[in-house]
């Protein structure tokens, strides 16, 4: 999640208060339809931050040619666009390794 939308949700959460809750009995619902209206469902999320990554490694690459050739001497902005790209291929890895152990931890389960 970006720095942004963080940053959102907090000014939104901050103007909005406790409220007392309509109904003290817990509310069981399966929902098997799409998500609310407007919030993103993981494979959205997912989505965007894979292509978020390749974006980054790509502009990385172009700068770190760019450097290369000698059109630019922006070292300190290559280096730091090259290390976001590392960090969020390695953040993208990671998050899809946990969720192949998921998958195979529920392979495993008997039933």
């Amino acid at each position: 999640m970006s720095a942004a939308r963080i940053e959102q949700g907090v000014g939104q959460a901050a103007g909005v208060g406790l409220r007392p809750a309509e109904s003290t009995t817990p509310e069981l619902s399966i929902d098997t339809g799409a998500a609310e209206a407007g919030a993103p469902d993981f494979e959205q999320i997912l989505v965007g931050q894979v292509n978020d990554a390749s974006r980054l490694d790509h502009v990385a690459q172009v700068k770190a040619d760019s450097l290369a050739r000698g059109a630019t001497d922006d070292l300190h902005g290559t280096m730091i666009s090259l290390k976001e790209a590392d960090i969020s291929m390695k953040l993208v890895g990671t998050v899809r390794n946990r969720l192949l152990d998921a998958f195979h931890e529920l392979w495993r389960i008997n039933l």
